[in-house]
């Protein structure tokens, strides 16, 4: 299955496509996912936990940086795992390319990612995974942009106060609440086909 998608990320491109190559930032905006040691050929375990309704899918594998083209900003990803609980698989090629938004606007990323799935998640149907993956590329695309439009930090005078906490990282995406949105959504696109 193919999927493309892009959002605006509020940074000059360069800076945009290093936030992008940094793993250690963008994994924590994605829903489920756990970032973890890396390898020897540098490459870093991965494990996804995915929730739809009953079901919940938990995969571990590996991601790394395919390909790199700075000149162009243009990156590729490729993922690969297995469900920890069952005979599933899932793999995953996203590229990625950064490009400026207008002469002064923010930047634009598309993303194209093919997905292969085996297992239960193959068989739940091609409209839901297309829609969960959707979802899940929509919160981390928010989460990157609330990441990149914190003010940054001043230097702190002597006697300041100090500065806040930082926020909260992203809750994982929730089963219950993806469910009822993809419902709501197949719900009005059978309304409208109908009137």
């Amino acid at each position: 299955m193919e999927i493309d998608s892009g959002f605006e990320l509020g940074l000059p491109p360069d800076e945009a496509y290093a936030l992008l190559l940094d793993l250690e930032r963008v994994a924590p905006c994605m829903p489920g996912a756990t970032l973890g040691a890396e390898q020897d050929d540098g490459s870093r375990e991965l494990s996804v936990t995915v929730r739809l309704g009953p079901m919940k899918f938990v995969y571990g594998g590996t991601v790394r940086i395919a390909e790199r083209d700075a000149p162009a900003r243009r990156a590729v990803l490729v993922g690969a795992a297995q469900e920890t609980r069952g005979q599933g698989s899932a793999g995953a090629t996203i590229t990625m390319t950064v490009s400026a938004d207008g002469d002064a606007g923010p930047s634009r990323v598309e993303s194209h990612a093919v997905i292969e799935l085996t297992g239960r998640a193959a068989q739940t149907g091609r409209g839901i995974v297309e829609d969960v993956a959707r979802r899940m590329v929509g919160q981390m695309a928010e989460c990157l942009a609330a990441k990149t439009a914190e003010a940054p930090e001043a230097p702190a005078a002597p006697g300041d106060a100090p500065p806040p906490p930082p926020p909260p990282e992203p809750r994982s995406i929730r089963g219950g609440s993806l469910a009822l949105s993809i419902l709501w959504e197949r719900l009005r696109r059978l309304w409208r086909r109908r009137r």
